[in-house]
Protein backbone atom coordinates (compact mmCIF):
# COMPACT_ATOMS: atom_id res chain seq x y z
CA UNK A 1 0.00 0.00 0.00
CA UNK A 2 1.24 3.45 -0.89
CA UNK A 3 2.09 6.03 1.72
CA UNK A 4 -0.81 8.00 3.22
CA UNK A 5 -1.87 11.36 1.85
CA UNK A 6 0.87 13.90 2.22
CA UNK A 7 1.23 16.02 -0.89
CA UNK A 8 -0.26 19.48 -0.52
CA UNK A 9 -2.21 20.73 -3.51
CA UNK A 10 -2.51 24.44 -4.21
CA UNK A 11 -5.81 25.48 -5.78
CA UNK A 12 -5.16 28.17 -8.39
CA UNK A 13 -7.67 30.36 -10.21
CA UNK A 14 -8.18 27.76 -12.94
CA UNK A 15 -8.87 24.96 -10.45
CA UNK A 16 -11.30 27.10 -8.44
CA UNK A 17 -13.09 28.13 -11.64
CA UNK A 18 -13.39 24.50 -12.72
CA UNK A 19 -14.72 23.47 -9.31
CA UNK A 20 -17.23 26.35 -9.34
CA UNK A 21 -18.39 25.37 -12.82
CA UNK A 22 -18.78 21.75 -11.71
CA UNK A 23 -20.96 22.63 -8.73
CA UNK A 24 -23.00 25.11 -10.79
CA UNK A 25 -23.54 22.42 -13.41
CA UNK A 26 -24.50 19.95 -10.68
CA UNK A 27 -27.11 22.41 -9.36
CA UNK A 28 -28.53 22.93 -12.85
CA UNK A 29 -28.65 19.17 -13.40
CA UNK A 30 -30.51 18.68 -10.10
CA UNK A 31 -33.10 21.26 -11.17
CA UNK A 32 -33.47 19.64 -14.59
CA UNK A 33 -33.90 16.19 -13.02
CA UNK A 34 -36.81 17.56 -10.99
CA UNK A 35 -38.28 19.10 -14.14
CA UNK A 36 -37.90 15.89 -16.14
CA UNK A 37 -39.54 13.81 -13.43
CA UNK A 38 -42.35 16.27 -12.76
CA UNK A 39 -45.68 15.10 -14.25
CA UNK A 40 -46.99 17.30 -17.01
CA UNK A 41 -50.18 19.25 -16.34
CA UNK A 42 -50.83 20.18 -19.94
CA UNK A 43 -53.87 18.89 -21.82
CA UNK A 44 -53.50 15.60 -23.59
CA UNK A 45 -51.74 15.86 -26.91
CA UNK A 46 -50.44 13.35 -29.41
CA UNK A 47 -46.67 13.19 -29.65
CA UNK A 48 -44.86 11.15 -32.26
CA UNK A 49 -41.21 12.02 -31.77
CA UNK A 50 -39.18 13.90 -29.20
CA UNK A 51 -38.91 16.70 -31.76
CA UNK A 52 -42.62 17.35 -31.42
CA UNK A 53 -42.42 18.08 -27.72
CA UNK A 54 -42.88 21.52 -26.31
CA UNK A 55 -39.97 23.80 -27.01
CA UNK A 56 -37.51 24.01 -24.17
CA UNK A 57 -33.92 23.21 -23.44
CA UNK A 58 -34.80 20.32 -21.16
CA UNK A 59 -36.06 18.39 -24.22
CA UNK A 60 -32.71 18.75 -25.99
CA UNK A 61 -30.95 15.36 -26.30
CA UNK A 62 -27.67 16.99 -25.26
CA UNK A 63 -29.24 18.35 -22.09
CA UNK A 64 -30.74 14.98 -21.29
CA UNK A 65 -27.39 13.33 -21.90
CA UNK A 66 -25.66 15.65 -19.42
CA UNK A 67 -28.47 15.36 -16.85
CA UNK A 68 -28.31 11.56 -16.86
CA UNK A 69 -24.56 11.17 -17.39
CA UNK A 70 -23.34 13.48 -14.63
CA UNK A 71 -24.61 11.42 -11.64
CA UNK A 72 -23.67 8.13 -13.33
CA UNK A 73 -20.10 9.19 -14.02
CA UNK A 74 -19.64 11.02 -10.72
CA UNK A 75 -20.69 7.95 -8.74
CA UNK A 76 -18.40 5.76 -10.86
CA UNK A 77 -15.46 8.13 -10.39
CA UNK A 78 -16.01 8.19 -6.63
CA UNK A 79 -16.15 4.38 -6.52
CA UNK A 80 -12.98 3.84 -8.57
CA UNK A 81 -10.86 6.75 -7.29
CA UNK A 82 -9.34 4.72 -4.39
CA UNK A 83 -7.90 2.36 -7.03
CA UNK A 84 -5.67 5.22 -8.27
CA UNK A 85 -2.52 6.26 -6.43
CA UNK A 86 -3.59 9.93 -6.34
CA UNK A 87 -6.19 8.96 -3.72
CA UNK A 88 -3.42 7.88 -1.32
CA UNK A 89 -0.73 10.42 -2.23
CA UNK A 90 -2.61 13.74 -2.19
CA UNK A 91 -4.76 15.74 0.19
CA UNK A 92 -8.55 16.09 0.05
CA UNK A 93 -8.47 19.32 -1.94
CA UNK A 94 -6.80 17.49 -4.82
CA UNK A 95 -9.16 14.53 -4.51
CA UNK A 96 -12.24 16.77 -4.70
CA UNK A 97 -10.76 18.67 -7.61
CA UNK A 98 -9.77 15.41 -9.32
CA UNK A 99 -13.30 14.01 -9.03
CA UNK A 100 -14.77 17.19 -10.52
CA UNK A 101 -12.14 17.34 -13.27
CA UNK A 102 -12.55 13.68 -14.26
CA UNK A 103 -16.36 13.88 -14.24
CA UNK A 104 -16.36 16.99 -16.43
CA UNK A 105 -13.94 15.24 -18.77
CA UNK A 106 -16.30 12.25 -18.99
CA UNK A 107 -19.21 14.56 -19.88
CA UNK A 108 -17.17 16.35 -22.54
CA UNK A 109 -16.11 13.07 -24.16
CA UNK A 110 -19.71 11.81 -24.16
CA UNK A 111 -20.99 15.03 -25.72
CA UNK A 112 -18.32 15.02 -28.43
CA UNK A 113 -18.96 11.39 -29.34
CA UNK A 114 -22.72 11.96 -29.30
CA UNK A 115 -22.46 14.94 -31.64
CA UNK A 116 -20.10 13.10 -34.00
CA UNK A 117 -22.64 10.31 -34.38
CA UNK A 118 -25.41 12.89 -34.78
CA UNK A 119 -23.43 14.41 -37.65
CA UNK A 120 -22.96 10.98 -39.25
CA UNK A 121 -26.66 10.13 -38.88
CA UNK A 122 -27.81 13.70 -39.53
CA UNK A 123 -30.17 13.25 -36.61
CA UNK A 124 -29.70 14.65 -33.09
CA UNK A 125 -32.26 12.10 -31.84
CA UNK A 126 -30.43 9.07 -33.21
CA UNK A 127 -30.70 7.30 -29.85
CA UNK A 128 -34.44 6.90 -30.56
CA UNK A 129 -34.41 5.93 -34.23
CA UNK A 130 -31.11 4.11 -34.79
CA UNK A 131 -29.97 3.04 -31.37
CA UNK A 132 -28.37 -0.38 -32.01
CA UNK A 133 -25.67 0.36 -34.62
CA UNK A 134 -25.13 3.94 -33.49
CA UNK A 135 -25.17 2.92 -29.82
CA UNK A 136 -22.54 0.27 -30.53
CA UNK A 137 -20.39 2.88 -32.30
CA UNK A 138 -20.95 5.29 -29.39
CA UNK A 139 -19.75 2.66 -26.91
CA UNK A 140 -16.81 1.41 -28.99
CA UNK A 141 -15.58 4.96 -29.59
CA UNK A 142 -15.68 5.64 -25.84
CA UNK A 143 -13.76 2.45 -25.10
CA UNK A 144 -11.18 3.30 -27.77
CA UNK A 145 -10.59 6.74 -26.29
CA UNK A 146 -10.31 5.26 -22.79
CA UNK A 147 -7.67 2.77 -23.93
CA UNK A 148 -5.69 5.59 -25.55
CA UNK A 149 -6.07 7.88 -22.51
CA UNK A 150 -5.11 5.25 -19.94
CA UNK A 151 -2.07 4.06 -21.91
CA UNK A 152 -0.95 7.64 -22.52
CA UNK A 153 -1.42 8.87 -18.94
CA UNK A 154 -0.36 5.76 -17.01
CA UNK A 155 2.37 4.13 -19.09
CA UNK A 156 3.78 7.07 -21.08
CA UNK A 157 3.25 10.35 -19.23
CA UNK A 158 2.85 8.94 -15.71
CA UNK A 159 0.06 11.44 -14.97
CA UNK A 160 -1.62 8.93 -12.68
CA UNK A 161 -1.05 5.36 -11.54
CA UNK A 162 -2.94 2.33 -10.25
CA UNK A 163 -2.80 0.71 -6.84
CA UNK A 164 -2.31 -3.04 -6.54
CA UNK A 165 -6.09 -3.40 -6.11
CA UNK A 166 -6.86 -2.17 -9.64
CA UNK A 167 -7.80 -5.10 -11.93
CA UNK A 168 -5.92 -5.00 -15.25
CA UNK A 169 -7.48 -5.77 -18.63
CA UNK A 170 -5.35 -8.31 -20.55
CA UNK A 171 -3.79 -7.36 -23.87
CA UNK A 172 -4.39 -3.60 -23.55
CA UNK A 173 -2.99 -3.57 -19.99
CA UNK A 174 -5.21 -0.76 -18.66
CA UNK A 175 -7.31 -0.49 -15.51
CA UNK A 176 -10.41 -2.64 -15.42
CA UNK A 177 -12.71 -0.06 -13.83
CA UNK A 178 -12.19 2.72 -16.42
CA UNK A 179 -12.64 0.09 -19.14
CA UNK A 180 -15.91 -1.09 -17.56
CA UNK A 181 -17.02 2.52 -17.11
CA UNK A 182 -17.02 3.09 -20.86
CA UNK A 183 -18.34 -0.37 -21.62
CA UNK A 184 -21.39 -0.06 -19.34
CA UNK A 185 -22.29 3.62 -18.94
CA UNK A 186 -22.79 4.61 -22.62
CA UNK A 187 -25.42 1.90 -23.36
CA UNK A 188 -27.02 2.49 -19.95
CA UNK A 189 -27.13 6.20 -20.72
CA UNK A 190 -28.79 5.64 -24.10
CA UNK A 191 -31.32 3.30 -22.48
CA UNK A 192 -32.22 5.93 -19.88
CA UNK A 193 -32.50 8.63 -22.56
CA UNK A 194 -34.79 6.32 -24.51
CA UNK A 195 -36.98 5.78 -21.43
CA UNK A 196 -37.27 9.52 -20.84
CA UNK A 197 -38.19 10.08 -24.48
CA UNK A 198 -40.75 7.25 -24.38
CA UNK A 199 -42.31 8.95 -21.37
CA UNK A 200 -42.63 12.16 -23.38
CA UNK A 201 -44.21 10.30 -26.28
CA UNK A 202 -47.09 9.16 -24.06
CA UNK A 203 -50.16 11.41 -24.09
CA UNK A 204 -50.12 13.75 -21.12
CA UNK A 205 -52.92 13.53 -18.58
CA UNK A 206 -55.49 16.33 -18.93
CA UNK A 207 -54.89 19.14 -16.49
CA UNK A 208 -57.52 20.93 -14.45
CA UNK A 209 -59.94 22.90 -16.59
Amino acid sequence: MESPMHASFHMGYYEWAELAFFWLLSLVVAVLVVMLLRPSRRKAVTRRTPKATTNGSRHSPEVRLVVLALPLNLLWEIAQFPLYTVWHQNDWSYILYGLAHCTLGDLLILLILYELIALIQRDRHWYVHNVLPSGALFTIAGIAYTIYSEISNVRIKGTWGYTELMPIVPLVEIGGTPFLQWLLIPPMLLWLMHLVSARDLEPAMPGPQ
